[in-house]
C-alpha cells in the first residue's frame, strides 16, 4: 500500500536524522499515518501537474499535435512510480 502524508519539514527531518519510528510524546506518526491519503492500488505515475501547465502554457498559440502534449507528459518528472502489482481487487 502507498500513502501520501502530510507533515512539516521540521518533522520529517527530525525523523530522517534520527532514524525513529516513533516519538516519545504520543501517537505523533500513528496519527499522520492514519491521516494520509491512500492511493488506488494501479494508479499511474504522479507527476506536478503544475508544471506541466507551465510548460504547455508557455508554448503560445500553435497547432499542435497530440504527441506533442504526450511528449511534455512523458517529459515531466516523475514524483511517485506508477503502481504496476495494482489491479481490479481494489480494497
Amino acid at each position: 500500500m502507498q500513502i501520501v502524508i502530510d507533515i512539516s519539514e521540521e518533522l520529517y527531518k527530525h525523523i530522517k536524522n534520527d532514524n525513529v519510528y516513533y516519538l516519545e510524546d504520543g501517537g505523533v506518526l500513528y496519527d499522520i499515518v492514519k491521516n494520509g491519503t491512500p492511493l488506488p492500488k494501479g494508479h499511474g505515475r504522479l507527476g506536478d501537474l503544475d508544471a506541466l501547465r507551465d510548460e504547455v502554457s508557455s508554448w503560445g498559440m500553435n497547432d499542435y499535435e497530440p504527441s506533442d502534449f504526450t511528449d511534455a507528459i512523458d517529459q515531466t518528472d516523475t514524483i511517485i512510480e506508477a503502481d504496476k502489482e495494482g489491479g481490479d481487487d481494489q480494497e
